[in-house]
């Protein structure tokens, strides 16, 4: 969407435009970007995103994933934190998320993550490969909206840091370039690992990119 103001909500309700170049890039979650020049400022207001928030406790699951080994989420947190993402293969946002991650496991190696998949087998096993993905080497469930459905994840991709004590740490709902460095931080700092940037400029992908609605009701 690219609205040519500046959208304000009057007491009465009523929407009105001023005349500022302005990009909405969130409107599902309460997200917008502006650029002048080359000038950003993202304002995110946590409430109106798709996930859970810092601190709810992260629903427990167990699953297993496509090579065959057994995931368990309270088991895994005994060792530390975990990162898991929902996702679907035809979503870009999704494959921009799962692609930098494979990035992780040279900056926190300690740090378990899983790659739940709500697309069809087919369309998932072209993706990852066969077994725990060839391509990505992290585990991969064909999730069918089971471990999804525990988390409400409508909108894809949904990405969660879940600490030791099995809260939610932080969660996004798409892709953010911010996010994902954050992330890559906080783990490297919660596992031991070497700190940097999981993406730079010289990635050249953008900084945001939209989640969008997923098959899981």
């Amino acid at each position: 969407l690219e609205p040519t103001g500046i959208v304000t909500l009057e007491p009465t309700g009523i929407v009105t435009l001023e005349p500022v170049k302005l990009r909405l890039i969130q409107a599902s979650r309460g997200s917008i970007s502006r650029s002048d020049g080359g000038f950003m400022v993202q304002a995110v207001q946590q409430a109106a995103q798709q996930v859970l928030p810092a601190g709810a406790v992260a629903p427990d699951f167990t699953a297993q994933s496509l090579g065959g080994q057994q995931l368990s989420l309270s088991a895994t947190l005994k060792s530390g934190p975990a990162l898991i993402v929902f996702a679907h293969p035809k979503i870009n946002a999704s494959r921009l998320v799962v692609g930098y991650l494979r990035r992780m496991a040279e900056i926190a190696p300690a740090l378990p993550i899983w790659i739940f998949s709500e697309g069809r087998e087919a369309e998932t096993l072209e993706y990852v490969g066969s077994g725990d993905g060839a391509y990505l080497k992290m585990p991969v469930v064909l999730d069918n909206c089971g471990v999804a459905g525990l988390y409400g994840a409508r909108f894809l991709p949904a990405t969660y840091l879940i600490g030791a004590d099995g809260l939610v740490i932080r969660a996004y709902s798409g892709f953010s370039r911010d996010f994902l460095n954050w992330v890559a931080n906080e783990a490297a700092g919660l596992t031991g690992g070497k700190a940097k940037e999981l993406i730079s400029d010289g990635d050249n992908k953008g900084f945001y990119e939209l989640s969008e609605r997923g098959p899981c009701a």
